[in-house]
């Protein structure tokens, strides 16, 4: 979907270990690992402009990239979009689930969102899945944040009107983490509002890209 909604942009999507054609690899359930993991990828294609999106977890693990690329004189993005995360320096506001029985898990994932209730309810699927979604709660609930010079590149934050997991307020803060600029845009949907205002979003991040790069390369 991504794909045919953002034709005019070369969409190079991080598939990590434990999940579609990767679903037989070990998940990675350490942040600073998988920053190492991802660094070569990325610098692989930054030859031309590019920008860094991230969704959820996916924007943590954006911003830890882009402050390892800084951190180590490598080809920066011109622009990072974190959508639905709160900022890292924030505490926790939900109860850690990685760790928790499999039956409370899954009431967990139910309130949660964003998983079928189709594959929820499949028991071979779950013992599938679970390993990996597990590996992506342990990821992010026992990262430990460090404060550090705020990043040269421009932060475009996203968030869902009605998302109730990360609202407006708790995205707030990643405004201090930039020293290039900083912006919040809301859209229509709660927290996987990237599915239900697809076109909405696909739109915005459109004009942004081309907008800003072409002023980059004035």
């Amino acid at each position: 979907p991504w794909v045919n909604a953002l034709q005019s942009v070369e969409i190079h999507a991080a598939t990590l270990p434990g999940r579609e054609r990767r679903i037989a690899d070990t998940p990675i359930d350490n942040l600073s690992f998988l920053v190492e993991s991802l660094l070569p990828e990325v610098t692989r294609l930054a030859d031309r402009p590019y920008a860094l999106f991230g969704h959820n977890m996916g924007a943590l693990i954006a911003f830890e990239v882009l402050r390892a690329i800084e951190k180590k004189g490598l080809p920066a993005p011109f622009q990072l979009f974190v959508s639905a995360y709160r900022s890292p320096e924030r505490p926790r506001s939900m109860p850690e689930l990685h760790a928790l029985p499999d039956d409370q898990f899954l009431s967990a994932l139910r309130q949660y969102g964003g998983t079928p209730e189709e594959v929820l309810a499949h028991q071979e699927t779950m013992a599938l899945l679970g390993p990996m979604i597990r590996a992506d709660f342990k990821l992010h609930e026992t990262f430990q944040f460090t404060a550090g010079t705020p990043v040269d590149v421009p932060i475009v934050a996203l968030c869902g009107k009605d998302d109730h997991v990360v609202p407006r307020s708790e995205m707030e803060g990643w405004s201090a983490h930039t020293a290039a600029g900083f912006d919040l845009n809301e859209f229509s949907g709660a927290h996987f509002f990237i599915h239900e205002s697809l076109n909405e979003v696909a739109g915005f991040i459109h004009r942004r890209m081309h907008g800003d790069a072409l002023a980059e390369a004035l």
